[in-house]
């Protein structure tokens, strides 16, 4: 699954648009302010996930403080690429995993299991020793999503949604999570708009709508050239698209991690909403998620 969800950029970004606009508050009260950056310890930020029938992908950067200047140099020195991160399975399996590198994306270096594949019902321990600290985490892949049928719901002769059929599940809730990618956009595979859902225990199946939303892109390349232009019917896709859809599930825990996070991104987007809950994480001694992910087939959907 390409890209990652960037836990470091995601949290320095609000907190730094929600300076702003305070400094901009108090500058209409106060004639002279100033402000000096106090004593700051960088955190540890961990974006890893390993999904079924796939290795473990793990991004490792350093976090930073509000009134950090940012240029090549600060922003290098938050990679880390000396990191020890070893991962376990519930079944017994263990292997250090591989850094490789890939100046495309940011942060360049993402670390990889070699061995290890992601199977449906199994816990997955990653611990990571860096500068002399210890992190772990935990993380289980749940049954996968079952998706009973799909179709291009039209809103007008040329545009519409993809909605997929999610089958419920008889005895207990499910935590849908889903990435897509538009042929018509230059994009990679990137989350849906809400993230995360969660599907109600039932008898029965529900439709979801997934409403076209812009990658976050984290990468070297140009500057992106969209094909969905800013008059074009928000949310909606061309009729001539063909939208691919990676169903997928995760567990209880990761459903929060994820559901704050995109729920910050939601703030970010909206100066006059604030998120006061703050971003969850399930690394002990560092910040981020860990996430296992259960993938369903892949789904190619067209209004053609």
């Amino acid at each position: 699954m390409d890209g990652a969800l960037n836990f470091d950029k995601l949290m320095i970004d609000n907190k730094v648009i929600g300076f702003l606009v305070l400094i901009s508050l108090l500058a209409s009260c106060v004639k002279d302010v100033e402000l000096e950056p106090g004593s700051y310890e960088p955190k540890i930020v961990i974006d890893g996930y390993i999904e079924s029938g796939r290795g473990a992908n793990i991004y490792i950067t350093r976090s930073s403080p509000f009134l950090a200047e940012y240029d090549s140099a600060s922003i290098r020195g938050s990679f880390v690429n000396n990191a020890k991160v070893t991962l376990s399975s519930s079944s017994g399996e263990k292997e250090v995993l591989t850094l490789f590198r890939n100046d495309s994306f940011f942060p360049p270096f993402i670390y990889r299991s070699v061995s290890i594949s992601g199977e449906i019902g199994r816990e997955y321990l990653i611990e990571v020793e860096l500068a002399g600290k210890k992190l772990r985490a935990v993380t289980t892949i749940p049954e996968a999503p079952e998706i009973s049928d799909y179709q291009f719901k039209l809103e007008s002769d040329t545009t519409g949604f993809p909605e997929i059929l999610i089958t419920q599940r008889r005895d207990k809730a499910q935590y849908f999570f889903a990435m897509v990618r538009s042929s018509l956009e230059n994009e990679n595979l990137h989350p849906t708009l809400e993230g995360v859902i969660r599907v109600q225990a039932g008898s029965d199946a529900v439709w979801y709508t997934i409403q076209r939303v812009r990658e976050r892109r984290m990468s070297y390349e140009g500057e992106h050239q969209p094909y969905y232009k800013s008059d074009f019917p928000k949310r909606q896709y061309h009729i001539d698209d063909e939208v691919l859809v990676i169903p997928g599930a995760v567990d209880s825990i990761s459903y929060r991690v994820i559901l704050s996070l995109f729920k910050d991104l939601s703030a970010r987007d909206n100066p006059f909403n604030f998120n006061n809950t703050g971003i969850e994480s399930n690394i002990e001694g560092g910040l981020g998620r860990w996430t296992g992910i259960a993938r369903a087939r892949p789904i190619v959907v067209s209004g053609k």
